[in-house]
């Protein structure tokens, strides 16, 4: 890795420890107006607990093929993974199961924490890093709803939007899987789709 390169990765994982240090992390809040499960308390663990299986298996299915095929492609520069909260063990504990000089170029954070690093350390043109994202949207707003019709699901029902993708080294790309949250079972609905609407929401 060049020298360059390690110095960026060096400051993204320092802003990220001292991001996570100054705000702990906190269950996500759960909107009255969608889902079953917004009464028993232990349902933000048990949605937190599903989303950090789905983004485990997504990690290991294609996460690492993608992590492989980009330091390849990009033997200079980082590795940046960034995946939602339920995400940073999963991928913590994988990334410290990789050969040492992988692990080495690699650091996870949040989409937040990267984003505050770009702000900070910009390299749009991604002559220092590589970035692989796998995250979940959860719940939908309700008015996305209507985009899934082709996948109905009950109304006390929440879709989730799996979204990965990757940017530099080589040609990115993006795509996102559909589930379907009852409040206890996050069920598979496609995969490979292409939101219409990428911007927030």
């Amino acid at each position: 890795m060049r020298p360059a390169a390690g110095d960026w990765l060096d400051g993204m994982r320092r802003f990220a420890t001292e991001h996570r240090l100054s705000r702990p992390q906190r269950p996500e809040p759960v909107p009255v107006e969608t889902g079953s499960w917004h009464s028993p308390a232990a349902a933000p663990s048990l949605a937190a607990a599903a989303q950090a299986s789905i983004l485990a298996a997504h990690a290991v299915a294609w996460g690492i093929p993608t992590l492989d095929m980009l330091a390849a492609a990009f033997p200079g520069g980082a590795l940046v993974v960034t995946t939602s909260s339920p995400g940073l063990s999963a991928w913590g504990e994988l990334i410290a199961r990789l050969p040492a000089p992988l692990a080495a170029r690699l650091t996870v954070a949040t989409e937040i924490e990267y984003r505050g690093w770009c702000l900070r350390s910009p390299d749009e043109a991604h002559e220092l890093h590589a970035v692989v994202w796998s995250w979940i949207k959860a719940p939908l707003p309700p008015q996305r709803r209507p985009e899934f019709a082709s996948f109905p699901i009950p109304d006390s029902t929440d879709y989730w939007v799996l979204r990965y993708g990757h940017a530099g080294g080589v040609d990115g790309g993006h795509s996102a899987d559909l589930y379907a949250w009852d409040g206890s079972v996050a069920t598979a609905l496609a995969t490979g789709i292409t939101e219409r609407f990428q911007a927030r929401g």
